[in-house]
């Protein structure tokens, strides 16, 4: 609540006029009143001033009570604008971020779409039977593999299988290339051409003999073998891999198709 100073002023004003006009009336009647009236007088007179002095404390109390609230509410006010700033600094801040992490979003979506972008034109050339040297040409070592790898896992072997025979064509001597040799073998294979499939593996430990494919190889030389009725050849290929990596899981593997005679 507000006092305005008019009111404030009339408040102290009043109980002084009262005091005031009460002292004039008792002058006057002194001349004419007895000494109990006189008495009588003088503790009213007393009472009024009493009573003024607590309104006056009161009104000061108000005041204090007035501005205190009125500190309380700037204060309030400073600390709601402050948080408000702090608030919207920390927005921006998180705009900005979302708006980076949106650019960034859209950059990897567009490398994306550009790499499957050049999977599917590499695919469809490779299917297509045409330009499957150019698209070759094109790719370093590491994109020809991926491209006739992601052939294979998808279950299209015999694309798979040109491809890697094309990648050895023109990188016979990387660090993949023994797999290469394997997964012409494992291409074969999987479309039941089982005699190709011998001899793909049996070029990965003619051409690769330092290889960590050439057990596997010969394990999968020995199986192929068994599925042709070549039992001969099939305990041959089981044997060797027993006598040059004993410890090895295809030793392993190819000691118990031994115990069962070899069978497929």
């Amino acid at each position: 609540m507000t006092v305005t100073p008019i009111f404030r002023h009339a408040l102290r004003a009043a109980p002084r006029v009262s005091v005031w006009c009460a002292a004039a009336f008792a002058a006057a009647a002194l001349g004419c009143a007895p000494s109990g009236y006189y008495r009588s007088t003088s503790s009213g007179l007393d009472s009024l001033l009493t009573a003024n002095t607590q309104t006056q404390r009161r009104l000061a109390a108000l005041e204090r009570e007035i501005a205190s609230t009125r500190e309380n509410v700037q204060a309030t006010r400073a600390s709601s604008d402050t948080r408000l700033s702090e608030l919207n600094q920390r927005m921006d801040m998180l705009q900005g971020k979302l708006e980076e992490s949106g650019v960034r979003f859209t950059q990897l979506a567009q490398k994306v779409e550009g790499v499957k972008l050049r999977i599917s034109e590499s695919d469809s050339a490779r299917a297509s039977g045409r330009g499957r040297d150019s698209t070759a040409a094109l790719m370093d070592p590491d994109e020809a593999f991926r491209a006739a790898y992601s052939d294979y896992t998808a279950g299209r072997y015999s694309l798979a299988k040109d491809a890697f025979t094309e990648y050895l064509r023109r990188f016979p001597d990387t660090q993949v290339s023994d797999n290469a040799q394997y997964l012409i073998g494992e291409s074969a294979y999987n479309t039941g051409d089982f005699n190709s499939a011998i001899e793909a593996y049996r070029k990965v430990a003619q051409n690769y003999p330092k290889g960590d494919k050439v057990p596997a190889a010969l394990l999968k030389a020995g199986i192929a073998s068994a599925r042709i009725k070549d039992t001969a050849a099939s305990k041959k290929y089981y044997a060797l891999v027993i006598a040059k990596y004993p410890k090895s899981d295809e030793a392993r593997i190819a000691r118990e198709r031994l115990a069962q005679r070899a069978g497929p």
